[in-house]
Formats: structure tokens, C-alpha cells, sequence
């Protein structure tokens, strides 16, 4: 069996499947406690009320308000790290130094700052043999990989635009948006803003930008639109335009369309859109988190390669100083090395 423990019983912790009546695991706690060959031994909380509901899920996990107590009882080889961003380097530096765990499964974002993340990556890098999985989500969802599978193999040609929708900021939402475009298209290699929209997330300085951006070397041209979640509502889509077809991702991947071309009734020879395929549900037919944790025990037990790594998660955190810095120079800026990421 492979041991589990989760540091931090907050919402993507625990919570969400406190008060949440779906039935399937939005959380690192559920999805141990579900998985037949995970041993959920511990947790650790900040209240002693999180314990009470982490017994009631899981009643099999020894709930702590001490990290460094659960870590001298326990020996687990996957730790879930999902404390908020602001004490994650010092998290995981003393994880590493007081546990052998060769897997830390960390939320998003993984670090508050480029700076902050190249430190973690020394970090990791001083401790041979362990690796830290972050947890962009959305690479977990079988209809995520049905998408860049229908891009590979050039189902439709060639990729040439995208069209993005989002809110909730650019480090928020846009770590997955930002990973999105990234595992579609290739890197983002420049970034105009030409908008801010508020958003909820404002208070907490996480803006939310309406820009322009080129990927894939500049073959592929891109625009995303921003949308304020207060007055209007949460929205994460994506529209892959190709040559021969397009691609519709909406309800934040929960509904994914396919559309081939076929000749035009009535303007030959131009074409119009055909819809070959429609999946619905698929993110209850393909949980993330269940399919997440299923991942860290291949990695762990059956040594499959991580979907997810380190620079992954870092990688957004370069879009999104980039397109800090457009906003701020009106549009100017400078390349920012080693990301390939600029600001124009």
C-alpha cells in the first residue's frame, strides 16, 4: 500500500467535499481515503474542527495541528501540500528535510514569484530522488488529453488561432489557462494587454487582463477575453481554430465539441462547420482528482513518467509577470530570458 498524508484541510483539502453533495472526490483527502491501494494515514489542519469533519470522510486518517508531529509518527510516500501560496516554500523545504515521502503533490500556485519558484526548484533539486507533482488539474481529465491527442495527429490540420474566456485572475484561473495553451499550442511567446476587468479576485492583487498573444514559435495567434465573475459568472473556455475544423471546450471542460468542414450549400467552393462530435459529463466521467491520485500511485508503484512536473507550474507564473508588465508599460516591454515569454 502507499501511505498518503494531506497538510492543510482547506477547501481543496478537505471542504468542498464537506459541503458538497456530488458524491465524487473534489479533494486530495476524499480521493486517498476512495483509492484501494492508498493508506490515508494522516492530515494536518489549523482548527480542531477540521478534524471532526476530516473523521467524519475519512475516519481511518489521525487528524494533527502539527506538521512536525504527523511527520515524526508517520512515514508517508505522498504528501498533498495545499496550504495557501504564502507559506509554501518553507512547507516544503521542511517536508524534505523531515520526511523521505518521494512524491509531494502540490496546489497551484506552486510559488508566489519566479524568485520563490527557482529557490523551490534548488530545493528539489538538493534532494535527489524525490519529486514534486503540482497539481494543474485539468491535465488529469480524459477529455484534456482527447483534445491534444486530435491536435497531434493533425485531425483537423493545422492549429492557427485560439480563443480564450476566463475570469478570476491571471494567477488563479490563468495557471491553468496559461498550462492550457502551453500542452496545446506550445509556449506563449508574447503577450499584449489592451484591458483590465475586475474581478473578485482583485482584493487579493490576482488582476485579470484581457490580451492578445502569440504561441508556438508565432505560428498561432490568440486573444482571450476576461469576464467579471461578480456581475456576470464564472466562465472557462476555449476555442482551437484549425485549418480544417475547430475545437470547443466549455463548462470548463465538462463539454467538449469537435467540428470537421464539409463544402459550403450555397458559397462553393467555400466550407462551412460540421459538428462530428459532442462529449458531455466529462468531468464527472473523468475525475481529476480521482485520476490525479490514480497517477501518483503509477508514478510511485508502476514508475509511469509525471504527466505534471515543477517547470510546468512555474511556467504561468512567467506569462503572468509578463502580462503585468504590458499593462504597466502600456503595451512595452522587454523578452524575460529564459521563458520565451514577452510582453509587447
Amino acid at each position: 500500500m502507499v501511505q498518503a498524508a494531506v497538510i492543510g484541510l482547506g477547501k481543496i483539502g478537505l471542504m468542498y467535499d464537506i459541503v458538497s453533495s456530488e458524491g465524487r472526490p473534489g479533494t486530495h483527502a476524499l480521493a486517498y481515503h476512495l483509492h484501494p491501494e492508498i493508506d490515508f494515514a494522516a492530515a494536518v489542519g489549523v482548527r480542531r474542527e477540521q478534524g471532526e469533519h476530516l473523521a467524519k470522510l475519512a475516519p481511518e486518517a489521525a487528524f494533527y495541528l502539527n506538521t512536525e508531529e504527523m511527520l515524526s509518527r508517520h512515514k508517508p510516500d505522498i504528501v498533498s501540500i495545499c496550504t495557501p501560496a504564502h507559506v509554501r516554500y518553507d512547507l516544503i523545504k521542511s517536508v524534505l528535510e523531515q520526511s523521505s515521502a518521494p512524491v509531494l503533490f502540490c496546489e497551484k500556485p506552486v510559488a508566489r514569484s519566479i524568485e520563490e519558484a527557482r529557490r523551490i526548484s534548488a530545493l528539489m533539486a538538493a534532494h535527489k530522488g524525490r519529486m514534486l507533482i503540482p497539481n494543474l488539474s485539468r491535465r488529469w481529465n480524459e477529455g484534456t488529453e482527447n483534445v491534444r491527442a486530435r491536435i497531434a495527429d493533425r485531425s483537423f490540420g493545422t492549429l492557427k488561432k485560439m480563443h480564450l474566456r476566463y475570469t478570476r485572475g491571471i494567477y488563479n484561473s490563468g495557471a491553468h489557462l496559461f498550462d492550457l495553451v502551453r500542452y496545446f499550442a506550445g509556449t506563449i511567446d508574447e503577450v499584449q494587454v489592451i484591458g483590465q476587468v475586475p474581478t473578485s479576485l482583485d482584493e487579493q492583487g490576482d488582476w485579470t487582463y484581457r490580451f492578445l498573444f502569440k504561441a508556438g514559435g508565432g505560428r498561432i495567434s490568440g486573444f482571450a477575453e476576461a469576464f467579471d465573475d461578480r456581475d456576470d459568472y464564472y466562465i472557462f473556455e476555449m476555442d482551437l481554430f484549425f485549418d480544417r475544423g475547430k475545437i470547443e471546450i466549455r463548462d470548463s471542460g465538462d463539454v467538449i465539441r469537435y467540428f470537421g468542414v464539409e463544402e459550403h450549400p450555397h458559397l462553393k467552393p467555400l466550407h462551412l462547420l460540421r459538428l462530428d462530435r459532442e462529449d458531455e459529463g466529462m468531468l464527472a466521467k473523468s475525475n481529476n482528482m480521482q485520476n490525479a491520485v490514480a497517477h501518483l500511485v503509477d508514478v510511485l508503484v508502476r514508475k509511469a513518467q509525471p504527466v505534471c512536473a515543477l517547470e510546468d507550474a512555474t511556467y504561468p507564473l512567467y506569462v503572468a509577470e509578463a502580462l503585468i508588465r504590458s499593462n504597466d508599460n502600456g503595451g512595452i516591454g522587454v523578452p524575460v530570458g529564459e521563458t520565451k515569454t514577452r510582453s509587447i
